[in-house]
């Protein structure tokens, strides 16, 4: 019966995972961190790939060697031996995917759960209410009672708690900007929470990650022919100042209604 030596197998495909994990991690592509959250929500991604990685090449090394090892010759119609009854082995392959996947549950839990950012931005933070439709989002300042109309802007504060409350008032859509790492459901009926603190100044994509309908890379602000306009993220001072424009600007188009009802009833 042909074997395999299964240690020196396993050190090697550790060192060929360890090599992959650091190629993988070196080489990733991430967008920029721009909130508070995005450093933690990396580090458990780097972590992650790495078991990733060693994982792969473990499991990638045992299969060529095996496939070349116990490969049939030609002209050799034999079955092969049956094995069967290795409870070791059998404890070992359910023992360590269970661990790793607890690791990974546990990592994830205390990086999503790190600091109350919700509890921060109901208190001195912002709130925003975001409406998802086909196709785009449209938003309301609940504390600051500024009710955007479609596809303007999202203008927020920079290091500034925000919590938004996200529905839908047709399918599923998914809000997701990239460089702060945040992405929460968009659910008809249904109002999801989730929290982020910006903490760079500029311009950044919002992109839904829900397939929508026949519109839905429009909902790409990456993508060219995007329908919806990129988030902004600026300082105190220009937040507060863009805030009383928008609040002047809808007292002056409530005085014109009011005065264009007004006239019609007059006449």
């Amino acid at each position: 019966m042909k074997t395999i030596k299964v240690l020196p197998l396993a050190i090697l495909g550790t060192v060929v995972g360890i090599v992959i994990s650091v190629i993988l991690i070196f080489t990733r592509t991430l967008p920029v961190q721009a909130s508070a959250e995005a450093a933690g929500i990396d580090n458990l991604y780097i972590f992650f790939l790495g078991f990733s990685g060693i994982i792969f090449g473990i499991v990638v090394l045992f299969l060529l060697v095996s496939v070349f090892r116990f490969r049939a010759r030609p002209n050799d119609e034999r079955e092969g031996d049956n094995v069967h009854g290795i409870t070791w082995l059998e404890v070992v392959w359910t023992v360590i995917p269970f661990v790793i996947v607890v690791l990974c549950a546990i990592g994830g839990l205390i990086v999503l759960r790190s600091g109350d950012v919700e509890a921060q931005a109901r208190t001195k933070g912002q709130q925003i209410h975001v409406l998802g439709y086909q196709f785009g989002w449209k938003y309301a300042y609940l504390n600051q009672d500024i009710d955007l109309k479609d596809q303007q802007t999202l203008v927020l504060p920079v290091n500034e708690p925000v919590i938004f409350e996200l529905e839908s008032n047709d399918v599923i859509h998914s809000f997701w900007v990239p460089a702060w790492r945040m992405q929460m459901n968009a659910t008809p009926g249904q109002v999801n929470e989730v929290s982020t603190t910006p903490t760079k100044i500029g311009t950044f994509e919002i992109v839904c990650a829900y397939l929508c309908g026949v519109g839905h890379t429009g909902m790409n602000t990456a993508l060219p022919g995007s329908i919806i306009p990129k988030v902004q993220v600026v300082s105190k001072s220009d937040f507060d100042a863009w805030v009383t424009q928008q609040k002047a600007e809808a007292a002056k188009a409530a005085e014109s209604s009011s005065a264009q009802t007004t006239t019609g009833s007059a006449g």
